[in-house]
């Protein structure tokens, strides 16, 4: 028999169904159900195979290269695109990448939150974005927020440049915040932030509550009101759930010319290759002590370098310098004028009975030398 075939009615003979066809050798089978396309049950006593020869299996095409352009980054061009963007890659659970070609004018915070996760990675790749704030002073500029519930695993971001508009007017609260007040339940963990570049805002990049284990790479945070790397526990006055920064591993932070500390952090943090220049209260403040610094330096930049309240658990400092001039400190153009703030620097460290070794100053004014390592 060959095709096509049909189905006929062999009581009154009303063709059911014509021009029936499949691909040879495979079935053809009669299925019944109580209304159309909804198959239940099969009916037919038999199923009758489309005689002729297979089809061969086809041949995959050859990729076709990338072209020119063609990279899989979406474009955006306005704050709306923006939040749209970010706020995608979140529910879609995924890192995704964006680049706006002209900087883009922030007017208000853009708040992102991941309801659902795999534990896999999210986040984006802004590839150097230009992002310049001109909303009201103290909003942040971008809030990676925590959600009661949601293991927020994973979180990347990387590449993106942030003006907090502090020089024409009043500057933003922190350029990026990741916020995570509700404790471990919604904590945000095992994150990776790198080659971000901050300036002129209150903050540079602010860790509050529930984040732990995590990376800051290559974090530049520069000319700001306030600490440059902010990190704060929140709810140790019992009105809120206990949130708590913890291990947290920093490489490379360029901290200058900030109006607080180059740093303020938490004690349990392990930071490398720092660089720390003209911070009117010091490189790193660390009133619970540091767990551990190595290869950093700073100059002129604070009474200390790094300014321990207490050896913590059992504070390290290794490798470090603290160079300067015993005179030179961080300015501020008020009304017209540059007034001082801070202190000129004159040490490495407070004697804090920690672990200390191979540390130096470097003075370069005119003698005598006022400067030492410890106070």
């Amino acid at each position: 028999m060959a095709p096509p075939y049909k189905l006929v009615d062999q009581q009154t003979g009303e063709e059911i169904f014509v021009n029936m066809d499949t691909v040879p050798g495979q079935y053809i089978e009669v299925w019944s159900g109580n209304q159309p396309s909804n198959p239940l049950a099969r009916i037919s006593d038999g199923a009758y195979e489309r005689p002729g020869d297979a089809p061969p299996e086809p041949i995959p095409p050859d990729p076709i290269p990338p072209t020119p352009g063609d990279d899989d980054v979406d474009q955006i061009s306005n704050e709306q695109q923006l939040r749209d963007a970010l706020q995608t890659y979140a529910d879609e659970a995924r890192v995704g990448s964006c680049r706006a070609v002209t900087p883009i004018t922030m007017t208000k915070p853009c708040v992102i939150q991941q309801w659902s996760t795999d534990g896999g990675p999210w986040g984006v790749n802004l590839n150097f974005s230009r992002l310049l704030y001109k909303g009201n002073g103290g909003d942040d500029m971008i809030v990676y927020q925590g959600v009661d519930g949601v293991a927020n695993r994973g979180l990347f971001i990387e590449k993106v440049y942030m003006d907090g508009n502090g020089y024409a007017a009043a500057p933003a609260g922190s350029c990026l915040k990741l916020y995570a007040p509700d404790g471990d339940p919604g904590s945000i963990y095992k994150f990776t932030v790198r080659d971000i570049f901050t300036g002129y805002a209150t903050h540079g990049v602010h860790i509050a509550g529930a984040v732990f284990e995590g990376l800051l790479e290559n974090i530049h945070a520069e000319n700001h009101t306030s600490d440059g790397i902010f990190m704060e526990h929140l709810g140790l006055d019992g009105m809120s759930p206990w949130s708590i920064v913890s291990n947290i591993m920093i490489v490379h932070p360029n901290s200058s010319r900030n109006f607080g500390a180059g740093m303020r952090q938490v004690y349990s943090v392990n930071s490398l290759l720092g660089s720390y220049v003209l911070n009117a209260l010091g490189g790193i403040a660390a009133p619970d002590g540091i767990r551990n610094v190595q290869m950093s330096n700073g100059e002129n930049t604070g009474e200390f370098l790094f300014d321990l309240g207490s050896n913590g658990y059992g504070s390290v400092v290794v490798g470090c310098e603290a160079s300067g001039d015993a005179s030179t400190v961080a300015r501020k153009y008020v009304n017209g004028q540059w007034v001082d703030v801070g202190k000129p620097m004159l040490y490495g460290v407070p004697d804090v009975g920690h672990y200390d070794a191979g540390n130096h100053t470097a003075y370069y004014g005119n003698p005598p030398d006022p400067m030492r390592w410890k106070k």
